[in-house]
């Protein structure tokens, strides 16, 4: 009996020693934490720092300048504190050969939130550009503009893309609108609310 009673004393002492160190591996480290960025407690922290900017445009423009059947104007960049930055290209089809401009998107930007167009809610940027390369005789480089888009909140999307230059690249100024725009603007991904 004496050798039953150890056994079992033995068994017991042996199965609580595994389940401690099962608790302690299925654990994990004491320390570790695991912060969700998508948590509610995370979105004040999204109402500041850089804008990430994007569009595509395939078709002919809704507005602007005649003669252009059709064009396939595209870009991205980056906004922060007031300041752009980014590329845009631009081919275009139509009256004439086609045409190609390169833009560089640089300096000083203007960031609407909640601002209304088509209608609509959402968020507007207008970004300057150079010209930085063109095979379009009548735009040199050098030439600067304007390209304003919008992207329209919530599920319904009416987006729009204004491009605007004087001079010289007025054949070039164009407004885009309708299922052939596609624009991006949003803060980490998120719906941008506030400069």
């Amino acid at each position: 009996m004496a050798a039953v009673n150890a056994r079992r004393r033995l068994l017991m002492a042996a199965t609580a020693a595994f389940a401690a160190g099962a608790v302690l591996v299925f654990a994990g480290p004491a320390a570790a934490t695991v912060t969700c960025p998508a948590s509610a407690s995370s979105a004040s922290a999204n109402t500041a720092g850089p804008v990430q900017w994007a569009f595509s445009v395939l078709g002919a423009p809704s507005a602007g300048a005649q003669g252009v059947a059709w064009s396939w104007t595209r870009g991205n960049g980056v906004w922060n504190t007031g300041q752009a930055t980014g590329t845009i290209c631009s081919e275009e089809k139509g009256a004439f050969p086609r045409r190609d401009l390169l833009l560089k998107v640089t300096g000083s930007s203007l960031l609407v939130p909640k601002a209304t167009r088509l209608g609509l809610l959402g968020v507007s940027i207008a970004v300057p550009v150079t010209v930085s390369a063109t095979d379009d005789a009548s735009c040199p480089t050098g030439a600067r503009g304007t390209i304003t888009l919008f992207a329209s909140y919530y599920a319904v999307h009416r987006d729009s893309i204004v491009v605007h230059f004087a001079g010289a690249c007025a054949d070039h100024n164009h407004t885009f609108t309708g299922s052939i725009v596609k624009v991006l603007i949003a803060r980490n991904g998120a719906q941008v609310n506030s400069t």
